[in-house]
């Protein structure tokens, strides 16, 4: 893989960068500085606007005496505090009077070579494009990685530097998404003569970027992220705890009363319309040496564990630790009884399973279904199908009459890496009855036999969960993958489903209350979870 960029050399359309400040004066510095460093300023030009808060004299004797002499710089304080909405609205539509486009960049940002220019030149690469932001080590859905291998990992700045420098050259050059992130927000300068810029109903901030993307989008234009621009971005500083969580909340009701359909478009960006290169970056460029590998066991006849799924988790528990991280995934009605059984791995009922490994193992215990396909899909950069009993195949009285296991299980075939059968029947069952055999010759290897499960994750544990990725055959797998589930909505997938049934939960019983939990649980059975 390549890894570097290389941007345009210069930016086409001039911009003016707004930089709204209120405090934390040393982040402030370090933003103009990256500013002046980074980004052409003969051309461009960088607009300070002091918005009083109460370091308001001090900031600006700093400032000052910081952009003294530097071209195409300019401070402005505003007469009194306006908030960060109101702020912004007056930079951009008062005090900047060129036809510059607008990027208001937050005073925790820091620039990167190139980043602007990469920015306007993907606004600018279609009239339709509206908005574009940077990708980031601390920006909600342009954060990259995104998705975590190790759940609370820090997204450092050399974190996110060296997966972007590896996978930004791997990414589309940008992706269309529902809204951009404000920290780093570049705006067509006609869109904001059209439909102004925040509506004050969100001062003094939180949700307005998102309101502003939508409702632009109502008239056609779209909101972006460039794939290769590259912003970092320490986090909110002005408004924290119970404030910042109460404004977020109040703020988001307003967008999603504006808009019904933003929960369901930011769920759907992130579950089909996402590039699995992104969605998978973690683990494309792994920031440490072991490997995280999940076993996927799905429906059970009778509660009872298949021989195979008991000596996986039975190998699984010898070897987790330092020479690899194990997460179970499991039918919900069996998930107490096996972590009680299992003792030191970590179980996780089909129903809470989140999460993102280098390695997923597919244990179909009967017919493997479409959740776990989904599962599999979201979780595993690298599978492997564990072939246990298709016998079902041979019995009308067990089989779906509308085909879901049959399709799941070719699926499931087709993108696994290593196919394991516990035995020559159980081989020769999907052979015959799946014609399966053109379609595993993608495979690392076939391992056949009970002593399979040894066999598999040796290789694992070795070097295989880290060889590279056909990034054409994920794409392809992802895509056919996640779609609409065949027991969501018939437009929905299963999960955002799931998601949204239990934010509503939420809502009516604010924290996760015993009867949001029984509503959920309700909800999820009726979903076949």
């Amino acid at each position: 893989m390549s890894t570097a960029v290389t941007p345009p050399a210069v930016t086409a359309w001039p911009v003016t960068i707004v930089v709204p400040v209120y405090g934390d004066l040393p982040t402030l510095l370090e933003c103009v500085d990256s500013v002046i460093e980074h980004v052409d300023l003969e051309r461009n030009s960088l607009l300070l606007v002091n918005d009083v808060g109460p370091d308001a004299d001090e900031i600006e004797r700093a400032l000052l005496s910081r952009i003294d002499g530097a071209p195409g710089v300019r401070y402005e304080r505003n007469p009194r505090n306006l908030g960060f909405v109101g702020n912004c609205n007056r930079a951009a539509l008062e005090l900047d009077t060129t036809d510059n486009d607008i990027l208001l960049l937050n005073s925790d940002a820091m620039a990167t070579p190139g980043f602007l220019e990469e920015m306007s030149s993907v606004l600018h690469a279609s009239d339709t494009h509206g908005v574009v932001c940077a990708r980031s080590n601390n920006a909600t859905i342009v954060s990259m990685p995104h998705y975590l291998r190790v759940p609370k990992t820090p997204r450092t700045i050399e974190r996110t530097a060296a997966v972007h420098a590896v996978l930004a050259p791997e990414l589309p050059r940008y992706s269309i998404s529902p809204v951009a992130h404000g920290f780093c927000f570049l705006v067509r300068r006609e869109l904001i003569r059209s439909y102004g810029l925040f509506d004050e109903i969100f001062a003094p901030g939180y949700g307005e970027e998102n309101d502003f993307c939508l409702r632009v989008n109502a008239h056609g234009y779209l909101s972006l992220i460039a794939n290769r621009a590259l912003a970092f971005h320490a986090g909110s500083k002005s408004f924290e705890g119970e404030k910042r969580m109460a404004l977020r909340s109040a703020h988001e009701k307003i967008v999603v009363s504006r808009y019904p359909f933003y929960t369901d478009a930011v769920q759907q960006y992130l579950w089909r319309d996402i590039d699995p290169v992104d969605h998978f970056a973690d683990a494309m460029v792994p920031g440490d040496d072991v490997p995280t590998v999940f076993l996927d066991i799905d429906r059970l006849e009778g509660k009872v564990l298949p021989e195979s799924a008991v000596r996986f988790l039975e190998l699984a528990r010898e070897r987790a630790g330092a020479s690899a991280r194990f997460t179970v995934s499991v039918p919900d009605a069996v998930a107490a009884a096996t972590a009680t059984r299992f003792r030191g791995l970590t179980v996780v009922p089909h129903s809470q399973f989140r999460s993102l490994h280098d390695v997923g193992i597919a244990i179909g215990t009967d017919a493997s279904s479409a959740e776990q396909l989904l599962r599999m899909n979201r979780s595993a950069l690298r599978w492997v199908y564990v072939n246990d009993d298709p016998s079902y195949l041979r019995r009308w009285d067990r089989r779906d009459p509308r085909g879901e296991d049959r399709t799941a299980v070719l699926d499931l075939i087709a993108a696994a890496d290593v196919i394991v059968g516990t035995s020559e029947q159980a081989n020769a069952d999907l052979t015959h009855y799946l014609d399966a055999t053109p379609v595993v010759t993608h495979a690392e290897w076939t391992v056949t036999g009970l002593d399979a499960p040894e066999h598999v994750l040796e290789g694992l544990l070795g070097d295989w969960a880290r060889r590279p990725v056909d990034t054409a055959r994920l794409r392809e797998r992802w895509f056919r993958v996640a779609r609409p589930s065949a027991k969501g909505t018939g437009t929905t997938p299963l999960e955002p489903r799931l998601t949204r049934i239990a934010r509503r939960a939420q809502s009516i019983a604010p924290g996760p209350t015993a009867a949001a939990r029984r509503a959920l649980g309700a909800a999820r059975r009726r979903l076949g979870r």
